[in-house]
């Protein structure tokens, strides 16, 4: 076997494991010897319901479950179990437990075998992490949390343990209970208010962003302008451009109007007129190229089954030179995606070239005008190690 071979195979194998022991320990055995132990360790148990088509499952379990900081909290309280819904006697588990979507977290008390806390959805680490408080303290549990909100006899501070909780379990349709908490007299210039509206209350169709926007200089001085601004580039990412230029000056309000203007161009299919103004943007000093490049990955997506073979075959390669230009210029080395759409566009680009007997342009094996001027993985920041020489 070749010395590289035989290094990749070994980085294959090792990886993996590596990844499990810095992450979440999952147990292999059965449901009753999960029970038993965890009785016998004084800890309960954390089940990952999940099936082998879910999408979301598989991210969770390649981006979340093995960091270390996500198999902190989760190895110290809970014996975790990943539980296939539809094999053996996940079916029955997931009948007992009322599993109907996918990924559903449950966390069981072993004494027991009942429900304590129940989440779901792909989510970041860190409300991944927020659901072991639920399963922890029985005040914040998902349980005790749903049975008191239906009984419509609690207080502000439940409400605001209420809503947490559910932007934890991912529910994003929170407003209507923020409008509550409101009513009951509390303001959002309160900072556990303020705190709540950033996490929880997401987009522009609300009337907190006209509050905010109509006293732009009290928020600022209550909660400084990195915070406010911020929430107001979140609130308006995908407003109407009549709305957020109606708003006062944000960091922000620039990069919003520019790229719902080009998102404008590509829904009506103007990709002439789309791509001159990516031309631009990708040069705007005043444009956060990092976060460009990575909205600009969604519109360079080429797909044949989907639209892509509606294109002329000049369009297809206009797509294909931005798709490369993307690729150069993403930076995050656990970021695939973008590299396997250049891989594909390409593919297809070639397939169309063969079909139609047409030339490749020769602006699409040029380097970027743009950006990074090598295709690889290495930050253009990050500098050479001392004592070796640069590839040429």
């Amino acid at each position: 076997m070749k010395k590289g071979l035989f290094i990749l195979l070994l980085i294959a194998i090792l990886l993996p494991a590596h990844a499990q022991e810095s992450g979440i320990r999952f147990f292999h055995g059965t449901w009753d010897e999960a029970i038993a132990l965890a009785k016998k360790e004084k800890k309960k148990i954390f089940a990952d319901f999940f099936t082998e088509w879910c999408g979301p499952c598989l991210n969770m379990a390649l981006t979340v479950f093995p960091l270390p900081e996500v198999g902190e909290a989760y190895n110290k309280h809970f014996i975790c179990l990943k539980i296939d819904a539809e094999k053996g006697e996940g079916r029955k588990l997931a009948k007992k437990y009322g599993i109907h979507s996918y990924p559903s977290y449950i966390f069981i008390n072993p004494k027991n075998q009942e429900m304590i806390h129940r989440s779901g959805g792909n989510k970041p680490a860190a409300d991944f992490i927020a659901d072991t408080k639920g399963a922890l303290n029985p005040k914040l549990s998902s349980v005790y949390l749903t049975e008191k909100y239906k009984s419509g006899n609690y207080d502000d501070k439940f409400l605001i343990d209420y809503i947490r909780g559910q932007k934890t379990s991912g529910n994003r349709n929170l407003q209507k209970d923020f409008d509550k908490l409101i009513n009951m007299g509390h303001k959002l210039t309160e900072r556990e208010i303020w705190d709540l509206y950033r996490e929880c209350i997401t987009g522009y169709q609300n009337p907190y962003v006209k509050e905010v926007a109509d006293n732009y200089d009290e928020f600022v001085r209550l909660f400084g302008k990195k915070e406010v601004d911020e929430k107001l580039t979140e609130a308006t990412a995908y407003a109407p451009i009549e709305f957020t230029q109606s708003l006062p000056e944000f960091d922000g309000k620039y990069y919003n109007l520019k790229t719902a203007e080009l998102s404008g161009l590509f829904r009506q299919n103007k990709y002439d007129e789309a791509w001159e103004m990516v031309d631009q943007l990708a040069q705007d000093p005043k444009i956060d190229q990092t976060k460009f490049v990575k909205l600009l990955s969604f519109y360079t997506r080429v797909n044949p089954d989907y639209n892509d073979n509606k294109l002329t075959f000049e369009q297809l390669a206009k797509k294909v030179k931005y798709t490369r230009y993307v690729a150069y210029n993403m930076y995050d080395r656990d970021e695939a995606m973008p590299h396997y759409y250049y891989a594909t566009a390409l593919e297809y680009l070639i397939k169309r070239a063969q079909e139609e007997g047409r030339q490749i342009p020769a602006d699409v094996y040029e380097t970027p005008a743009y950006g990074k001027e090598k295709y690889d993985m290495r930050h253009p920041l990050l500098k050479q190690k001392p004592g070796r020489k640069a590839k040429k």
